[in-house]
């Protein structure tokens, strides 16, 4: 019933955006040099790299709640900056400058 109406399957964000026709502000801010919106998020990308960090490490390595963690690596996903690789283990996407 739900194909018949439209619905479409959702891999990830990037199917979103290209459902909204929000493509175009992926591909900016793939070109924009990236700063940290926030002392938050500037404290969680210096724990990501590219190897796989489960949330539960940076918790504990970033000092942050679970809630604050989740919250700011879900916005970082959403900019292209940050990438989860199953498990709750996420990977730094792109260099960014933490300073």
């Amino acid at each position: 019933r739900l194909i018949q109406e439209g619905a479409k399957l959702v891999h990830d964000f990037a199917d979103i955006l290209e459902e909204l026709n929000l493509t175009m502000v992926t591909q900016q801010l793939e070109i924009k040099e990236f700063l940290p919106a926030s002392e938050t998020e500037s404290v969680i990308l210096k724990q990501l790299t590219s190897e796989p960090n489960h949330i539960d490490e940076i918790c504990r390595r970033s000092g942050l709640t679970i809630a604050e963690v989740s919250s700011t690596l879900a916005m970082l996903e959403l900019k292209g900056i940050a990438k989860q690789v199953g498990n709750m283990n996420y990977v730094l996407a792109h260099q960014v400058k933490t300073e």
